[in-house]
């Protein structure tokens, strides 16, 4: 069987690189795109607004276009979090991967990217929240819809559910700890909606980035979905347009990243569906920062169209 010479420099590629680079920054509260080798990022390193930033976390390189530095995505963590090689190396040991290939079955990378995601067990007993959580005004009743549960560290613990109800994943939100936000392994957040299940026919449904920012709009009464990032993937778009809704509405965060995060929704969304976007007054950093239901409403309201 002839097999191409592309495809060869993957597997050697892949051989060559046992590191889940994706899942390793993404635990370290880095919010980048999944689903794709080559990505594009804000740059941490300086003030950046057009994602300076690029990766390849197949062959785990990154380059900052703006001079920040460049080399392996193992000198990007160790100056991101300002570790040293040792500390590197032992925090990267839980990201090892084992590579297999069968090269006479070349795989199907369409069929891969359609395939659902596997089913998990959350190793944490629901039925019990940290209480800090009910200080961001959180109720018990929004804790038992999303099923959440505790770390023994004091983390929540959000499980990730797919169109189906089915656990695919979870993420820890920590209080006071970095990152903020801890991922299961294997979670990949560009094939998920988080709280599509629970949207049913509806005038409209609001996109957020965060699960606390659905968790909150719902708990609120506002339909929402969050993509657990920034970015929209093709996927969620697809997604998306399967809502029962007539119209969606970003509530992307109030910063640079949620600004262009918006406007690459609304590239790819195009003139699928009725699109518009609020905006948040300068004082609220994300509509889960607003308690107000009346401030919240007006601004859903008063929603702008492109």
């Amino acid at each position: 069987m002839v097999i191409s010479i592309g495809y060869t420099q993957k597997i050697r590629a892949k051989m060559a690189n046992s590191i889940d680079w994706g899942q390793a920054l993404l635990n370290l509260g880095i919010d980048i795109p999944v689903g794709a080798d080559e990505i594009s990022i804000l740059c941490p390193f300086h003030s950046d607004t057009t994602e300076s930033c690029s990766m390849n976390t197949e062959k785990g390189l990154w380059i900052c276009f703006a001079g920040c530095g460049q080399g392996s995505i193992r000198s990007f963590i160790q100056q991101y979090m300002e570790w040293d090689f040792q500390q590197v190396r032992l925090y990267l040991a839980d990201y090892k991967t084992t590579f297999k290939s069968d090269i006479f079955n070349i795989p199907s990378f369409e069929k891969e990217k359609d395939m659902e995601l596997p089913e998990v067990s959350i190793p944490y007993k629901s039925g019990n929240v940290p209480r800090w959580i009910f200080n961001r005004g959180f109720d018990k009743a929004a804790m038992r819809k999303w099923k959440c549960s505790v770390t023994p560290s004091n983390g929540l613990v959000i499980p990730i559910e797919d169109k189906k109800a089915r656990t695919v994943g979870w993420i820890t939100r920590q209080e006071k700890m970095i990152p903020k936000y801890l991922y299961s392994t294997g979670l990949k957040k560009s094939h998920i909606l988080f709280g599509q299940k629970h949207i049913e026919s509806c005038d409209f449904v609001c996109i957020t980035e965060g699960t606390l920012d659905t968790m909150w709009l719902d708990q609120l009464g506002f339909p929402s979905v969050a993509l657990l990032g920034m970015s929209m993937s093709q996927k969620q778009r697809d997604l998306l347009l399967t809502l029962p809704t007539k119209e969606l509405i970003l509530c992307l965060d109030n910063d640079d990243a949620g600004n262009i995060g918006k406007e690459k929704a609304i590239k790819l969304l195009g003139n699928k569906i009725k699109v518009s976007y609020i905006e948040i007054p300068n004082e609220y950093k994300d509509v889960q920062d607003i308690k107000s239901y009346d401030i919240l409403n007006n601004i859903i309201n008063n929603k702008k169209y492109w």
